[in-house]
């Protein structure tokens, strides 16, 4: 799939380049460092680490999925103008190694937040894959991550642009800053809830550090991952699961059908609420990390209150 992917973006490539003027990267945007980061929400973080000393673009647009986009060779192009490409790894977004190859840049043009991570916290295993040790990938739904991920950016790119080092020092103090106090405020709601109230079903399985973070208990979740239609018994399983806990409230996600999810709530006389905020953000209020942060934790608050 992977090897499929690279060769219709070189192929494409080669032929946006031939017989004509040739697609050049896009260094005219201005003169500030350039970063492409795979989703609107590393975007975002990276915008909180880096501040005004950065260009910042992504590839994924806000409210599409990660896990299932597909680039074509406008974002090679952009890729090949990147003085660094920032992505998660971990299995989220996988296609971007294409994409990277294609553009002639490597390892050292790359920067993985979710990969060679010292993990204080501990690691969160997919719900459907534990048994094989699979890594949640989505560290930033916990605040504590998201500061793991600010300090990696702000690190980095200290590096590669020592000029502006100061000025990336002040921008993530600031940033963290945010992300602390965001943190604080939402787990001091959660835990003035009672323990047996703390209970959700999500769309795909996502929010664990959200969850641990927060002393919440995911009892089920629609999909393993997007575009993974769960099967009959998976279904019943869930429904079962929902009717024992007690849930009332299911939450969609904004980047993924929730055709599934409708069918769940029907049998079970639950509501589908919101959708909540995981690999893109969306409109505002949820058009930044902390805006989706705070969305997601509203909504969630308010079908256990």
């Amino acid at each position: 799939m992977m090897r499929h992917l690279l060769s219709v973006l070189l192929a494409s490539l080669s032929v946006a380049t031939c017989g004509g003027t040739a697609t050049t990267p896009t260094t005219g945007i201005d003169d500030r460092y350039h970063v492409i980061t795979t989703t609107s929400m590393f975007a975002d973080l990276a915008k909180m680490a880096l501040g005004d000393t950065a260009h910042i673009e992504s590839i994924v647009p806000a409210g599409a999925d990660v896990h299932t986009f597909e680039p074509s060779p406008s974002d090679v192009a952009k890729i090949q103008s990147a003085d660094l490409i920032i992505a998660n790894g971990l299995g989220l977004d996988g296609w971007v190694d294409a994409v990277i190859d294609a553009a002639g840049k490597g390892e050292a043009d790359t920067l993985l937040l979710g990969e060679g991570l010292d993990h204080e916290s501990g690691w969160v295993y997919l719900s459907k894959a534990e048994a094989a040790g699979t890594a949640d990938p989505h560290i930033w739904l916990d605040p504590k991550g998201a500061v793991l991920y600010v300090q990696r950016i702000a690190d980095r790119v200290r590096r590669d642009a020592p000029t502006v080092a100061q000025r990336i020092s002040v921008s993530s103090a600031d940033g963290i800053k945010m992300i602390k106090a965001l943190d604080q405020d939402i787990a001091a709601q959660f835990f003035a809830i009672d323990p047996a109230r703390r209970k959700i079903v999500t769309m795909h399985d996502a929010f664990g550090y959200f969850a641990r973070a927060y002393g919440i208990e995911i009892v089920g979740v629609a999909v393993a991952s997007p575009g993974q239609d769960p099967s009959a018994q998976e279904i019943r399983a869930l429904i079962d699961a929902i009717r024992a806990a007690g849930v009332t409230a299911l939450f969609s996600e904004v980047q993924l059908p929730s055709k599934v999810l409708n069918q769940i709530a029907a049998e079970t006389g639950t509501a589908v609420l919101q959708d909540l905020y995981s690999d893109a953000l969306g409109a505002a209020p949820a058009d930044s990390y902390l805006g989706a942060m705070r969305t997601n934790a509203d909504a969630i608050l308010g079908a256990m209150r």
